[in-house]
Protein backbone atom coordinates (compact mmCIF):
# COMPACT_ATOMS: atom_id res chain seq x y z
CA UNK A 1 0.00 0.00 0.00
CA UNK A 2 1.47 3.34 -0.94
CA UNK A 3 1.05 5.98 1.46
CA UNK A 4 -0.31 9.64 0.56
CA UNK A 5 2.09 11.19 2.54
CA UNK A 6 5.35 9.60 1.25
CA UNK A 7 4.30 10.00 -2.08
CA UNK A 8 4.20 14.26 -1.24
CA UNK A 9 7.17 14.46 0.38
CA UNK A 10 8.68 12.66 -2.17
CA UNK A 11 7.13 15.33 -4.08
CA UNK A 12 8.04 18.17 -2.66
CA UNK A 13 11.45 17.33 -1.90
CA UNK A 14 12.62 14.94 -4.60
CA UNK A 15 9.70 16.20 -7.17
CA UNK A 16 13.02 17.19 -9.19
CA UNK A 17 13.62 14.00 -9.74
CA UNK A 18 10.04 12.26 -10.22
CA UNK A 19 10.23 10.40 -7.06
CA UNK A 20 7.07 10.40 -6.47
CA UNK A 21 5.82 9.56 -10.22
CA UNK A 22 8.70 6.25 -9.71
CA UNK A 23 7.24 5.87 -6.01
CA UNK A 24 4.32 4.95 -7.61
CA UNK A 25 5.01 3.09 -10.43
CA UNK A 26 4.62 5.82 -13.13
CA UNK A 27 7.85 4.88 -15.21
CA UNK A 28 7.50 6.43 -18.35
CA UNK A 29 5.62 9.60 -17.09
CA UNK A 30 8.84 9.60 -14.73
CA UNK A 31 11.29 9.78 -17.22
CA UNK A 32 9.22 12.05 -19.51
CA UNK A 33 8.99 14.53 -16.52
CA UNK A 34 12.73 13.96 -15.83
CA UNK A 35 14.21 15.06 -19.13
CA UNK A 36 11.95 17.98 -19.50
CA UNK A 37 12.45 19.37 -16.08
CA UNK A 38 8.74 18.79 -14.87
CA UNK A 39 7.25 19.40 -18.05
CA UNK A 40 9.33 23.19 -17.43
CA UNK A 41 7.80 23.11 -14.15
CA UNK A 42 3.92 23.18 -14.66
CA UNK A 43 3.75 19.31 -14.30
CA UNK A 44 5.41 19.73 -10.51
CA UNK A 45 2.39 22.12 -9.86
CA UNK A 46 0.11 20.09 -11.37
CA UNK A 47 0.72 16.92 -9.80
CA UNK A 48 0.34 18.59 -6.63
CA UNK A 49 -3.51 18.27 -7.16
CA UNK A 50 -3.38 14.86 -8.67
CA UNK A 51 -1.11 13.20 -6.72
CA UNK A 52 -3.77 12.03 -4.07
CA UNK A 53 -6.12 10.56 -6.79
CA UNK A 54 -3.13 9.02 -7.90
CA UNK A 55 -2.21 7.30 -4.80
CA UNK A 56 -5.69 6.38 -4.35
CA UNK A 57 -5.68 4.93 -7.95
CA UNK A 58 -2.59 2.78 -7.37
CA UNK A 59 -3.78 1.05 -4.35
CA UNK A 60 -7.15 0.42 -5.86
CA UNK A 61 -5.33 -1.33 -9.04
CA UNK A 62 -3.18 -3.00 -6.63
CA UNK A 63 -5.54 -4.29 -4.45
CA UNK A 64 -5.58 -1.81 -1.28
CA UNK A 65 -8.97 -1.16 0.04
CA UNK A 66 -9.21 0.32 3.18
CA UNK A 67 -5.59 -0.72 4.03
CA UNK A 68 -6.38 -4.28 3.49
CA UNK A 69 -5.21 -6.44 0.62
CA UNK A 70 -7.61 -7.70 -1.05
CA UNK A 71 -7.84 -9.73 -4.35
CA UNK A 72 -9.48 -7.42 -6.98
CA UNK A 73 -9.32 -9.89 -9.49
CA UNK A 74 -10.72 -13.09 -7.58
CA UNK A 75 -13.11 -15.01 -9.92
CA UNK A 76 -16.45 -15.13 -8.57
CA UNK A 77 -18.20 -18.65 -10.00
CA UNK A 78 -22.23 -18.44 -10.36
CA UNK A 79 -24.31 -21.51 -10.82
CA UNK A 80 -27.60 -21.42 -12.54
CA UNK A 81 -29.95 -24.21 -12.46
CA UNK A 82 -31.69 -23.84 -15.47
CA UNK A 83 -34.42 -26.99 -16.90
CA UNK A 84 -33.40 -28.39 -20.52
CA UNK A 85 -35.61 -27.23 -23.46
CA UNK A 86 -38.29 -29.20 -24.75
CA UNK A 87 -37.55 -31.35 -27.41
CA UNK A 88 -37.96 -30.03 -30.80
CA UNK A 89 -40.13 -32.19 -33.20
CA UNK A 90 -39.82 -32.29 -36.60
CA UNK A 91 -42.47 -30.36 -38.50
CA UNK A 92 -44.01 -32.73 -41.31
CA UNK A 93 -42.41 -32.93 -45.03
CA UNK A 94 -44.51 -32.39 -47.84
CA UNK A 95 -44.54 -35.83 -48.52
CA UNK A 96 -45.95 -37.05 -45.20
CA UNK A 97 -48.55 -34.50 -45.51
CA UNK A 98 -52.21 -35.44 -46.99
CA UNK A 99 -53.19 -33.68 -49.63
CA UNK A 100 -56.82 -32.86 -50.23
CA UNK A 101 -58.27 -33.16 -53.52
Amino acid sequence: MKSKGIAYLLWFFLGGLSAHRFYLGKIGTGILYLVTFQLFGIGWIIDLFILGGMVDKYNLMHGFIGGNRTNVNQNQNVVVNVTAPAPITPSPSESEVPKQD
